[in-house]
């Protein structure tokens, strides 16, 4: 019995040992993946639309799966927590300072759980209110999510887009000459100068042939003709 015992051990040892070792690099796995996704909502939870923020929510049912006991409370908190977020958020100003108050409240819940589970040594009014965020970050969000909204509207044909002429780009000898001409027609208009014509034909091609003014005893055809017409 003795040599059998010495022989199942001496095969059997580095099975064991590899599949301890396996299953030691598992957990430490399984183990680092959990407060990956911890650090990951506690570093983004002042940007909360944020994808990285996003995506650690997604992965709490798979890295806190509900087979654990010690994990009950956290898929919990979760629940509760996904649970206001699918809900629609109210017209109403007062309401909505109830609303988002009650999601941060959960959302608190959900991290102080989550740091239980995974032994840190943090309490609810530490996870709610110790956190930087600049004010030029929440500017560029709240200006991004407007662009947005205003795009969408513009793009699918709800709103227009604004325009203000402040001037037209101009060259100071068109803009000169285009004077010079408008008032050289008025007086031409005013005085009822006859328009020059030019008569394009074999015998007279390319010259310009002043036409008389009318007189009081022409016919109605000479002055038709007197004027150019």
């Amino acid at each position: 019995m003795i040599d059998w015992a010495v022989v199942c051990a001496t095969l059997l040892g580095p099975v064991l040992a590899v599949q301890l070792q396996k299953y030691l690099e598992r957990w430490r796995e399984e183990s680092e993946r959990r407060h990956r996704v911890f650090k990951t909502l506690m570093a983004t939870r002042a940007a909360r639309l944020s994808p990285a923020h996003v995506e650690a929510l997604n992965l709490i049912d798979l890295e806190f799966p509900g087979s654990r006991k010690h994990f009950k409370r956290v898929r919990s908190a979760w629940k509760a927590y996904f649970a206001h977020l699918d809900e629609k958020n109210p017209q109403d100003a007062q309401l909505q300072a109830v609303f988002f108050a009650k999601r941060n409240e959960l959302f608190t819940d959900l991290l102080y759980e989550m740091a239980t589970a995974l032994k840190y040594d943090f309490d609810k009014t530490q996870i709610s209110r110790d956190m930087y965020s600049p004010l030029f970050h929440e500017n560029l969000e709240a200006d991004q999510q407007t662009i947005r909204a205003k795009l969408v509207e513009i793009l699918t044909g709800k709103a227009a887009l604004p325009m203000a002429v402040v001037r037209f780009p101009s060259e100071p000898e068109a803009t000169a000459a285009q004077a010079e001409y408008l008032k050289l027609m008025a007086e031409h208009l005013k005085a009822e100068r006859p328009w020059p014509i030019t008569i394009v034909g074999e015998e007279a091609q390319g010259k310009v042939i002043p036409m008389r003014q009318p007189e009081k005893n022409d016919s109605p055809t000479q002055q038709a003709a007197g004027s150019g017409t």
